[in-house]
């Protein structure tokens, strides 16, 4: 696939510079097309692949802790093997609903996961799991357990 990219990539630039600026198919169009495919070549190996949503949206209004809801189920599959998409993908809406439910709370409208209210209200477990940087999804009995605390707030 990535190839493809390239080569598409590589035509492309051959394209632009013969008929819209004119550049004959000499050296100079070589090297530019070469600099360009070389670009496309390394994106497409270094950039992260952008994983599509296709988990339909809520009918009706719903606040966005509801949305974020709705797409974990999907991310939990890949971030079981994968702790990195853990750490980049699940952990963030984690927290957003996280913060969502503790800011319901009378008096804690305005605070952080940092804040000691916040430990003190998920728990030393589910605090851990949602700022330690090296926290891992845990066992799906364990992770149903937390998200019912989470619930609860």
């Amino acid at each position: 696939m990535i190839w493809l990219v390239t080569g598409l990539t590589a035509l492309v630039a051959l394209v632009v510079q013969y008929v819209l600026i004119g550049v004959p198919l000499v050296p100079w169009a070589v090297l530019i097309t070469l600099a360009v495919s070389g670009l496309a070549y390394l994106a497409a190996r270094l950039l992260p692949p952008v994983d599509p949503s296709w988990q339909p949206l809520p009918a009706g209004g719903s606040a966005p802790i509801a949305t974020h809801a709705s797409s974990l189920g999907a991310r939990l599959a890949d971030a079981e093997s994968d702790p990195i998409r853990f750490a980049n993908r699940v952990r963030p809406r984690l927290q957003s609903l996280a913060l969502g439910r503790i800011r319901r709370q009378p008096g804690c409208e305005d605070i952080g996961l940092d804040d000691p209210r916040a430990r003190e209200l998920l728990g030393d477990d589910l605090h851990r799991l949602l700022t330690h940087p090296a926290a891992t999804l845990p066992n799906p009995a364990r992770f149903a357990d937390l998200l019912k605390r989470l619930e609860e707030l």
